[in-house]
């Protein structure tokens, strides 16, 4: 929704944090992490959405146990609000070893916000592979095949129903892509009256893609899907850099400092304003960038968030954690 204030769920690295399964083509040949400047580098993208009119809900570290994965909460689930208007959770069920072990912890704080926690058997990676347009209305679930494939695409049946009642699944090539949201994200103009869409309104969209990372036919279903977005391809080492991995709040887009030229002039052309970030142990040690480190609470009432939980509240990680 256009009037929605954008609240997305995050959380912080402890000072112990480091690469552990190192399951992805960046993390997999990187050199050791500076925890310090990570930390620095989480906060400065928090400060960065609340800039440009978001919040972020501050998931803390677990106390006794570095869960090294769970700084990337694009995977951790999915909010929605059920048949009755209750708020849910929809845990996620990862591919990767290291990971597997998030969902206690995760579920407990979603439950502590009022959530109710559901979990599914299937492997799903969440956000990860779940692309929203439209405002959320509309969803592309990806899965891929080859050496770094994540969710299973019998997931699709699970979840996808619940999250949204327009939606597609995209099959892709999991080397060197692992998620949906390395190759792929939709961009809309926000410059319009901050009001709800109307059944058959339209924001002005645009489809940012890497077209090597789809199977033959896939490209093509996409754009059926979205036949009023514009789909601006980007070649393999664009994608690699990560630039669909930039996150829009509002009129701005939050991305990692090597955005290729081709991004950049999507993004004018949708007037959003360009704010780059330094993000080298996040991103280009660990594998996960803006949008990676962040898991958008579609249709939450920030609220009915404890305000202890706010970012905006504390915007200081030792404010939410001791660890």
């Amino acid at each position: 929704m256009l009037d929605e204030l954008p609240v997305f769920l995050m959380s912080p690295p402890r000072h112990d944090w480091a690469l552990r399964g190192k399951a992805n083509f960046k993390s997999e040949g990187a050199p050791p992490v500076n925890p310090d400047r990570a930390r620095q580098e989480w906060a400065a993208l928090a400060d960065a959405i609340c800039a440009a009119g978001g919040e972020v809900v501050v998931c803390p570290p677990h106390p006794r146990r570095n869960l090294t994965g769970m700084i990337y909460t694009a995977e951790a689930g999915e909010y929605y609000a059920g048949p009755d208007g209750a708020p849910r959770f929809v845990l996620s069920t990862m591919a990767v070893e290291h990971r597997q072990d998030e969902g206690d912890w995760i579920g407990g704080f979603v439950e502590g916000l009022g959530f109710r926690v559901e979990c599914i058997p299937t492997t799903w990676e969440a956000q990860g592979d779940a692309i929203r347009a439209q405002c959320g209305r509309k969803i592309i679930h990806t899965f891929g095949s080859g050496k770094y494939r994540r969710t299973d695409p019998r997931a699709y049946e699970e979840v996808a129903h619940l999250l949204s009642d327009e939606h597609i699944q995209i099959h892709f090539r999991a080397e060197p892509w692992f998620h949906g949201n390395t190759f792929l994200n939709v961009y809309h103009g926000d410059r319009l009256p901050p009001r709800l869409l109307e059944d058959g309104e339209r924001l002005p969209e645009t489809v940012l893609v890497c077209p090597e990372a789809l199977v033959p036919g896939e490209l093509d279903r996409i754009a059926q899907f979205l036949p009023h977005a514009e789909i601006v391809e980007i070649d393999a080492e664009a994608s690699r850099a990560y630039d669909t991995n930039c996150l829009q709040v509002g009129d701005r887009v939050l991305a990692t400092s090597d955005l290729s030229q081709t991004a950049r002039d999507a993004f004018l052309r949708l007037d959003l304003e360009i704010v780059t970030l330094d993000l080298g142990e996040l991103f280009g040690k660990g594998g996960g960038a803006p949008v990676c480190l962040t898991n958008r609470l579609w249709g939450v009432d920030v609220d009915a968030i404890p305000a202890h939980a706010l970012w905006s509240m504390a915007p200081s990680i030792d404010a939410h954690t001791a660890v």
